[in-house]
């Protein structure tokens, strides 16, 4: 995986500079683009019991480059973007306790908020070329965490001997990004992040409306030291929609 991910980067500054080698040759414009991710984290833990993964809303904000040859094009973008995710986990265990039976059931609400610096660069096919028109598209993306945080609400129950009893509290943890975990305060995510984006759009007199997938690849599970042999997978998906507005090269 982390060979694939070297040379999906590889891929992304490859086609950046055949963009720029060939800039003389292409249609170039470039202008401002923002959007709305509806994104989520993908689960696969080692334990039976997983996060339900919910969508929430956040949004991305930067700047586009187009370079036209006939009906394809090459789309790099530099862009601020917020994702993650919202979770609900049930876990409920029963077994004998001196002679009765001992029932504990834990239930959490999670937030995460993640910001990340992406460079997608996207191959786009337009139906009229440079004029636009139904457009498709794909191509990698790499990305690098800035920051973000995990805010949670939960409660456990304990019953035994007809006896229950109840507490709960919260918390609000910073995102640490490292290489492998620790044991602070913090929630552990790795900073890169690498993957694919597609899906479809229009163009129109400069201005660009695109829907698409974003499918990350790179495990955001940092290594675990007390652990080592974990399997447990963290990764990025979601939806966006974008519309940029291309200014025409002088």
């Amino acid at each position: 995986m982390k060979q694939f991910l070297k040379q999906l980067l590889l891929t992304g500054v490859a086609a950046s500079g055949v963009l720029l080698a060939t800039s003389a040759q292409a249609q170039v414009s470039f202008g401002p683009r923002v959007g709305l991710n509806v994104s989520t984290l993908s689960y696969d833990f080692d334990t039976e019991t997983e996060p339900t993964s919910k969508y929430k809303a956040g949004a991305q904000v930067g700047v586009s480059l187009n370079a036209q040859f006939g009906k394809l094009s090459v789309q790099p973008s530099l862009l601020f973007t917020m994702k993650g995710n919202k979770s609900e986990i049930t876990d409920s265990q029963t077994y004998p306790s001196n002679g009765q039976t001992f029932t504990s059931t834990y239930h959490r609400n999670q937030t995460f908020n993640l910001n990340y610096l992406e460079l997608p660069v996207n191959l786009v096919y337009s139906t009229n070329g440079a004029e636009g028109g139904f457009q498709v598209f794909a191509g990698p993306y790499v990305a690098m965490g800035l920051g973000g945080n995990t805010k949670a609400d939960f409660t456990e129950t304990n019953s035994v001997g007809g006896v229950t009893q109840t507490q709960s509290g919260s918390f609000d943890v910073d995102v640490a990004f490292v290489n492998e975990k620790g044991n602070g305060d913090k929630a552990y995510l790795r900073r890169f992040d690498a993957g694919f984006n597609f899906g479809i759009g229009y163009k129109i007199a400069g201005i660009q409306a695109q829907a698409g997938y974003g499918l990350g690849l790179g495990n955001l599970f940092p290594n675990d030291k007390n652990d080592p042999k974990s399997e447990d997978k963290l990764h990025n998906r979601g939806f966006q929609i974008a519309v940029s507005y291309f200014l025409q090269k002088p």
